[in-house]
């Protein structure tokens, strides 16, 4: 509430989906302004290795529909459970044309049950949604619950970390992304609060920490291509037959195999290896078809390719 009892529109991570709805209009055209969105969505997809007939998945923080479309290619004739709490989002999501096993529900992650969707799901898709979260490593564990065993999210979203990787979010941003989104979507405010935000969430490290710390098997990492290279990453991670929220086994196993000990970056965190633009993650190979050639916008002279 503000100093006189009314409403507050201040940007914070709990209210951010009100910041989406009030631009939702201008969205479409915004992340067209940016090369490589919708390509580096389905690779982030296909990364997940989805395979088989009767597919049930989940596209959580689903906004218009980039990543449901990401995911129907990806795993075509899938049912896909498609998830958005700003209602102005969805109602752009739903006028588009989709086949009749994709649904679109109305909800935060944290009320999913009250909302009807309910597990398990054979894979979840999580695009710009965990960067969001109030505490992301409970928001995490809520998605862990939702995955049948050994089946795999896919967290796609920006990290970064160290002078090198803030300089060039930094680049990027005010060369690029905050003056598309005050020319595209009319949100610059919003592009603001998402720059400060991912400035100081940390980089890959602590995302593949909290993944791990939430309970997921096999937690991999990989950057996407183009203008989002080393910004932009495939966070995967499986649900295991028996999660293991705090990590006690997989210190166990390191220390059964005697494996020495990595060093830590500064925040005290173990670096990780990641993998390329061109990593299949949990699939055999990525489609030859994925480039960003759908976007519309190309950067000028001197924006960054990072």
């Amino acid at each position: 509430m503000s100093a006189d009892g009314r409403p507050s529109d201040e940007i914070r991570p709990a209210t951010v989906h009100r910041a989406y709805g009030r631009a939702a209009g201008g969205f479409d055209g915004y992340v067209r302004a940016i090369p490589g969105y919708h390509a580096n969505l389905r690779v982030s997809a296909s990364r997940m290795g989805l395979s088989g007939a009767g597919l049930r998945l989940l596209d959580v923080g689903c906004g218009t529909g980039a990543s449901t479309e990401a995911l129907l290619t990806a795993a075509p004739g899938s049912e896909v459970v498609a998830v958005d709490a700003s209602a102005e989002m969805l109602a752009i999501a739903r006028r588009k044309n989709w086949p009749p096993r994709v649904t679109f529900v109305h909800s935060r992650l944290e009320t999913l049950a009250e909302a009807g969707v309910e597990g398990p799901f054979d894979g979840i898709l999580a695009s710009y949604l965990v960067s969001n979260l109030p505490d992301a490593e409970i928001g995490l564990r809520r998605l862990l619950g939702l995955l049948a065993d050994g089946a795999p999210l896919a967290v796609h979203d920006y990290a970064v970390a160290g002078p090198r990787g803030r300089s060039r979010w930094t680049s990027v941003s005010w060369g690029w992304l905050l003056p598309m989104a005050s020319m595209r979507w009319g949100a610059s405010e919003l592009a603001r609060f998402r720059y400060r935000r991912v400035r100081g969430a940390g980089g890959p490290e602590s995302m593949v920490h909290r993944m791990e710390r939430a309970g997921f098997a096999d937690v991999r990492v990989q950057t996407v291509g183009g203008l989002q290279q080393y910004l932009v990453h495939t966070f995967l991670g499986r649900r295991p037959d028996e999660p293991d929220v705090v990590g006690e086994r997989a210190r166990a196993r390191a220390e059964a195999a005697q494996e020495p000990p990595r060093e830590p970056d500064a925040t005290g965190i173990e670096p990780v290896e990641e993998g390329g633009p061109d990593d299949p993650g949990y699939a055999d190979e990525l489609p030859e078809d994925q480039d960003p050639g759908d976007d519309e916008t190309t950067p000028p002279e001197g924006t960054p390719r990072v």
